[in-house]
């Protein structure tokens, strides 16, 4: 699990770079903190107080206007899954799962994509939730896959951006390239797709759903 973390830090601030989209990225939940330079793994000194409040200033940056059609996350219900909700969903998939900053962050490792959608093949190297702190209801939902052949990624996205699509319509920012990404932007919640090319580690696609916060 640390080394995905460590995938999602280095991802993060190429995706910075890349589609201008910095503020979101900053306090995902798998990604840490990119307070020091990427790379390495931090060692996480900020509060789950001090996360949340930065995480609620980057969504009123890059918030949109217009409010969500839905506001799907892998079948998750944001602001409606609470962390027993999520706890009780990975015993039944027998997933195991790593508590982080006061509980406010859990990390599931293997998540086989069946546990997520029926039927589904794969399985995802890291999901991370983040809860809200006053009621520990989901808010915040990063996902990550590797080990991708690049034509499996490209699927892989063109599948979700066609879902998305489907949901909430024409994506605010896409970018093409290596990495590719997507980004939706509505007055209640944010989405972010993107795919990349890892050394070491193929392509991967990673996904990111956000809820508003106060």
């Amino acid at each position: 699990m640390r080394q995905t973390t460590c995938v999602l830090v280095r991802w993060a601030s190429i995706v910075v770079v890349t589609a201008g989209i910095g503020a979101g990225v900053l306090h995902l939940p798998g990604a840490r903190s990119l307070l020091r330079r990427a790379g390495g793994c931090p060692s996480p000194r900020a509060t789950a107080a001090q996360v949340e409040a930065a995480q609620a200033r980057a969504f009123r940056v890059l918030r949109g206007t217009a409010t969500a059609k839905s506001r799907p996350a892998l079948g998750f219900g944001l602001e409606i899954s609470t962390r027993t909700d999520v706890e009780s969903w990975a015993r039944k998939h027998r997933i195991a799962c790593e508590s982080r900053r006061e509980g406010a962050i859990l990390l599931c490792d293997a998540v086989p994509a069946s546990a997520v959608s029926p039927g589904a093949t794969g399985r995802y190297d890291e999901l991370a939730f983040g809860f809200r702190l006053r009621d520990f209801r989901l808010v915040n939902l990063t996902a990550l896959r590797t080990g991708l052949s690049p034509r499996a990624a490209d699927g892989e996205l063109r599948s979700v951006a066609a879902r998305l699509g489907n949901m909430l319509g024409a994506p605010a920012k896409a970018v093409a390239g290596d990495p590719a990404v997507l980004v939706y932007r509505h007055a209640d919640y944010l989405a972010e797709v993107s795919a990349m090319s890892l050394r070491g580690r193929g392509h991967a696609l990673r996904e990111h759903y956000m809820s508003a916060l106060e």
